[in-house]
């Protein structure tokens, strides 16, 4: 038997009008991963704030009979910020212990990409905006 899958707003995980939080959830990805994706459309592209509004008004948000019970297994881990290990914002912890990596290595890497290319600063600032604390 085979279940159909219905796009919602997911209202109550939502930051803004809970259209990310519905996308994710609808397609089993993790929410940080689809807000980053619709970040970079809003200042790349300029259509994201627009499909974004769109999409608040069109997608139906989900009523409180839907709510699932979720059980969250070690294999799913959820990419936060670290506040434990945090030096500045906790992004570079948060993406250590997701990966399980050294905390030093990203940090040499984000210090590497800030230092060469512009887009290190700049991509570290979107992850302390984006990702949620743990």
């Amino acid at each position: 038997m085979r279940t159909n899958k219905v796009l919602y707003r997911d209202t109550k995980n939502g930051k803004i009008a809970g259209v990310c939080s519905g996308l994710a959830e609808y397609m089993d990805v993790d929410v940080s991963l689809i807000r980053i994706v619709w970040l970079f459309f809003v200042i790349f592209g300029g259509a994201g704030l627009l499909l974004y509004l769109i999409a608040a008004l069109v997608i139906p948000a989900k009523s409180g009979d839907d709510v699932d019970i979720i059980v969250e297994d070690e294999e799913q881990k959820r990419l936060t910020r670290d506040s434990e290990n945090a030096v500045i914002f906790g992004v570079c912890s948060g993406i250590a212990k997701h990966f399980g990596m050294d905390v030093s290595v990203v940090r040499i890497i984000f210090l590497l990409m800030g230092l060469y290319f512009a887009s290190g600063i700049f991509l570290y600032i979107i992850l302390a905006l984006v990702l949620p604390k743990n």
